[in-house]
């Protein structure tokens, strides 16, 4: 065996060194454009677009040196793709994919992978919405379809989930059982006669123009049938309301003229809602400024709801008044009268009629006490009577506890009309 060997050992060294000079000599026979071509075979995409880039520089002329920059730089994009899904990271990949697409439109694997990553995120936001929907967070459920239905438009079950969630947030406004039952079979109506549809497509082909027919005309009579209804809930003042109704219209004819324009209408009357219950929560907190502003921002917006805004206004207006008036109040209680005394007069002032609540009577009555405190204390402070001083300073002390220094010279006379009538060592 050995003298076999050593026959066959320099043959096959021959060969491998043959081999390698042929690879060596087939790479140097490869041409710039077929050098791009093996990176990209080889996964060595990066390499690839930058040699590729470089081609088309050095010849900005050459047609095939920009479509082979293109198709690189495609093939690029569709792996970075590919690794950000791979890691779930959706969102950019699909950045990657449709910027593949941008550079290879009619490339069917890049339009797959496109295909597949809306498919992906619109099945975990919908997954999203229905547990929310089974949780009854209903805001949340109709946030999580309506971003699976920003993916896929004609997702069967966004639609249905964004629909039956709104139903059910109209129902809880107070619409009433009957108008969900009537709600509900509007929708399976409709998904239905969609997926007859479907089925009369796939099994009678020569029948597909009038089933489309059909299909369109009944989207736009349930379509219209929700406009009726939220026009009405419009009319009622409830805009929260007839929007979801012109969302549900839009679900099944999404360009419909008159449930585009009433839910864009009652988009921005929801928002002039949102404006006065915001005044409403800030006039409960005292933060009267914030509340002015909310209703200054919120009637600029409104086409409808003037006379809500008015009201509001007029709220504010009391409001301001009943916080001042109760300061006031409180001034007086703790017997600063004249101070008080001013504080009405410019309540007053600031009051459209004139008058507010009991405002006028208490400043009277607390100029009548201030004066006749007044009279009694000039009185006092005449006197030689030191029990009339002492008299005349507790009537102060009556009407007046808080007036000058009536405190400090009633004790005193008090002090000194008590040993005036001590009796002295005999």
């Amino acid at each position: 065996m050995k003298p076999t060997s050593r026959v066959l050992r320099p043959r096959a060294v021959a060969f491998a060194a043959l081999s390698l000079a042929l690879a060596c000599q087939a790479q140097r026979q490869r041409t710039p454009a077929e050098e791009v071509n093996w990176l990209v075979s080889h996964g060595r995409y990066e390499e690839a677009v930058k040699q590729a880039a470089e081609l088309a520089q050095a010849d900005s002329d050459d047609p095939q040196r920009a479509e082979l920059w293109r198709m690189a730089s495609a093939a690029w994009r569709l792996e970075n793709g590919r690794r950000l899904t791979f890691r779930d990271q959706d969102v950019e990949a699909l950045a990657e994919f449709e910027a593949a697409l941008e550079l290879a439109p009619d490339a069917p694997q890049v339009r797959a992978w496109v295909s597949a990553t809306l498919d992906k995120l619109a099945g975990r936001w919908v997954d999203r919405a229905i547990a929310a929907h089974a949780g009854d967070d209903l805001e949340e459920a109709v946030r999580c379809y309506e971003l699976a239905l920003g993916y896929r438009p004609d997702d069967r079950l966004a639609n249905d989930g964004l629909a039956r969630a709104l139903l059910q947030i109209n129902y809880r406004r107070g619409m009433g059982e009957a108008y969900y039952e009537r709600g509900v079979k509007a929708l399976s109506d409709f998904w239905l006669e969609q997926a007859a549809h479907h089925f009369s497509s796939t099994l009678k082909y020569d029948e597909n123009d009038r089933a489309e027919l059909r299909r369109t005309q009944t989207a736009t009579l349930r379509a219209e049938n929700r406009v009726l209804i939220a026009i009405d809930l419009e009319e009622a003042g409830q805009y929260a309301a007839a929007r979801n109704e012109y969302r549900i219209a839009t679900l099944f004819d999404p360009a419909h003229a008159e449930a585009l324009a009433g839910l864009e209408r009652t988009r921005i009357e929801e928002r002039a809602t949102e404006f006065l219950r915001e005044a409403d929560r800030r006039m409960l907190k005292g933060e009267f400024d914030a509340a002015q502003k909310a209703l200054d921002e919120g009637e600029a917006l409104t086409q409808r709801q003037q006379v809500s805004f008015a009201a509001e206004r007029e709220r504010l207006v009391d409001a301001r008044l009943n916080a001042r008036y109760e300061a006031v109040r409180t001034i007086e209680s703790d017997h600063r009268y004249e101070e008080a005394i001013a504080a009405y007069e410019e309540l007053l002032a600031q009051t459209p009629q004139g008058f507010y609540k009991d405002a006028i009577a208490r400043r009277d009555s607390l100029v009548d006490s201030v004066q006749r405190a007044q009279a009694a204390y000039d009185e006092a402070l005449t006197t030689e009577d030191l029990a009339r001083r002492v008299s005349l300073l507790r009537q102060v002390m009556l009407v007046h506890p808080e007036f000058r220094d009536t405190r400090e010279r009633l004790a005193k006379a008090e002090a000194e009309l008590a040993a005036s009538q001590a009796p002295t060592d005999g």
